[in-house]
């Protein structure tokens, strides 16, 4: 699939389209494409252009994932909203540092980001900003990071 994307769109259009993909859809990881390139040596300058193109292309499916939760958390009414309601406090007790939860989930994945990113601002009263900021800086920084392991060895 990624060479398909590749060959399409080049290196960084492919790499805008799977980051995108990966941030919809979790079973495709963006850090094992980035890590794959760096092990079939593309040049750290490319890398480090590709880091934050893959951040954006993240970040846009993820900004998708806030609203969504966003207007789903609103809506329900009935038996799945008493069951929201019953999650609301159990995240409440633990939402006490939700920045840090952020942090957390955008910089080593726990808890998951796909998660978070619906509950960010229904559940965890964050704002767009806030949560873009976050999990922006949190991605690069892990990327960066998950990159740059093979170059070191």
């Amino acid at each position: 699939m990624t060479h398909s994307f590749i060959a399409a769109l080049g290196l960084y259009g492919g790499t805008f389209v799977i980051a995108f993909v990966a941030g919809m859809f979790p079973i495709i990881s963006i850090e094992v494409f980035l890590v794959g390139l760096a092990v079939y040596d593309v040049a750290p300058i490319t890398l480090a252009v590709l880091i934050p193109i893959a951040a954006v292309g993240h970040q846009i499916a993820k900004t998708i994932c806030y609203y969504a939760g966003a207007g789903a958390l609103e809506l329900p009414r009935g038996r799945v909203k008493v069951q929201i309601e019953k999650a609301r406090e159990r995240i409440d007790r633990w939402n006490k540092q939700p920045n840090i939860i952020m942090a957390l989930g955008a910089s080593f994945g726990l808890p998951p980001m796909y998660l978070l990113a619906f509950i960010a601002r229904p559940l965890m009263r964050m704002s767009f900003v806030r949560f873009t900021m976050i999990c922006f800086i949190g991605r690069i920084l892990r990327y960066a990071t998950l990159a740059a392991i093979p170059l070191v060895f």
